[in-house]
């Protein structure tokens, strides 16, 4: 019975360290929601206007937008567009322009959870991204495709994982940790103790 026991230990600490080793970090499910809001107007914008686009992300704060003139510059690169990540209105540019006016993201774990033999190791990531902007023609400065698209990914992952998960140079793949409530902080485990030291009390008197 005890091998037995040790064997379900030990291929417990296995299941989650695999699990470990395969968490999704947030930097790339963020990427992920933001090439899908976004890929279904390249493929259909490409053919209806010039080959090049200017990436104008002017009204975000510097984080946002860096990151989003490499994500998207790389995408419309992939598809075949001669990309201008820095747009100026003032230009000679006569292509498209996809100007991004809002990019917000929201990353929220849960409390930890049993999931498994080992206790509460487990918590729920909830990441949500919204996208807002437009297309248009430099040239004409027609409206060709509008953007307003929100997205979201949600899984468990071991609570452990956290640090790994975030490591990123963007400060917005860091996520929010949902607290204990008071009751769960102080009575819950005062009680389990006192549940526990009233079996004993029981166990010992009534064996003598």
């Amino acid at each position: 019975m005890k091998i037995l026991l040790i064997v379900f230990l030990v291929f417990q600490v296995i299941v989650d360290g695999k699990s470990y080793s395969r968490e999704i970090n947030n930097i790339s499910v963020i990427d992920s929601l933001v090439v899908s809001s976004i890929l279904e107007e390249f493929e259909t914008i490409h053919s209806e206007d010039a080959d090049s686009l200017a990436i104008d992300v002017s009204e975000l704060e510097w984080e946002r937008s860096n990151y989003l003139k490499i994500l998207v510059g790389n995408l419309a690169t992939e598809k075949s567009f001669k990309v201008f990540r820095n747009y100026n209105p003032t230009s000679s540019f006569q292509g498209l322009v996809l100007t991004i006016n809002q990019f917000t993201t929201s990353i929220k774990y849960s409390k930890p959870f049993e999931k498994s033999f080992l206790g509460k190791n487990f918590i729920t990531r909830r990441i949500e991204t919204e996208l807002r902007g437009q297309f248009y023609s430099a040239r004409t400065e027609e409206v060709k495709k509008a953007i307003d698209k929100k997205a979201q990914y949600t899984d468990e992952i071991p609570y452990r994982s956290i640090a790994e998960i975030e490591n990123s140079n963007y400060g917005f793949t860091r996520g929010k940790r949902e607290d204990y409530s008071f009751w769960e902080k102080i009575y819950e485990p005062a009680l389990v103790i006192a549940s526990v030291a009233v079996v004993v009390y029981l166990f010992f008197t009534q064996r003598t």
